[in-house]
């Protein structure tokens, strides 16, 4: 897998240059999350108003096709191209480095404990319901998320939560209790693995003897949504 960057360049209709680089921005605001997007650049000759480039750097070209099929930016296209007079013009090109470029490191690891990450759920006020350890920075990671969760005894977490993009695996590692996935609540058990597709609202609550849990999925910026008081009051 190696990286890819590109340059596109678009022409609006005569004095639609304003318009387009404007859409061109909010384009450019829906790959912020993207998966392997490093850059994206409008730009805009000083002398030529109605012409706008885009700069690209992708981490693989699979990346960059992935990001043309996210819907976000497909709803803007329409807009996009009502604005441009004629086919948007693009080099692509195999980056090779230079200043504010650095190649990825393909090789390489981290090891640390787990007990050893900050628990956020001091910081937040929620120590009382149990322990919560996001270890995705701690681990030098980019694209993963890993976090690590303990809930004490009769404790439900304080909050369901959903994402846009992320799939996660909670896996059980201790204790036992039950876990509501939308509108339905399932027993859970040492060992047990569950799955979640994004746009499921998940929370946990632990049995008598706590629950621990492992949680790994991919990271995207800004892709979470809580939902107090996601568990039924009976």
């Amino acid at each position: 897998m190696s990286e890819v960057s590109r340059y596109a360049k678009a022409t609006a209709k005569p004095g639609q240059g304003d318009a387009l680089a404007d859409a061109m921005l909010r384009v450019a605001e829906t790959l912020e999350a993207a998966p392997g997007c490093l850059l994206y650049i409008i730009n805009r000759p000083p002398t030529e108003p109605d012409t706008v480039w885009v700069t690209e750097l992708w981490r693989s070209q699979g990346d960059l096709e992935a990001a043309l099929k996210l819907e976000s930016a497909r709803a803007l296209m329409p807009e996009v191209m009502e604005l441009v007079d004629g086919p948007f013009e693009q080099i692509d090109l195999e980056p090779l480095g230079g200043v504010g470029h650095t190649a990825p490191d393909r090789t390489g690891y981290t090891i640390i404990n787990l007990e050893s990450v900050e628990d956020v759920a001091i910081k937040h006020g929620f120590s009382d319901m149990g322990e919560a350890r996001f270890a995705r920075e701690d681990l030098d990671a980019v694209d993963t998320g890993v976090s690590h969760q303990r809930l004490r005894p009769g404790r439900r977490q304080g909050f369901g939560h959903r994402h846009q993009r992320a799939e996660e695996v909670y896996v059980v590692l201790g204790g036992s209790g039950r876990v509501r996935i939308d509108d339905e609540i399932h027993e859970v058990r040492q060992l047990d693995a569950i799955r979640v597709a994004p746009g499921s609202t998940r929370a946990f609550e632990a049995g008598p003897e706590g629950l621990e849990l492992i949680v790994i999925g991919p990271h995207f910026t800004g892709d979470g949504e809580m939902f107090p008081e996601f568990w039924p009051t009976t």
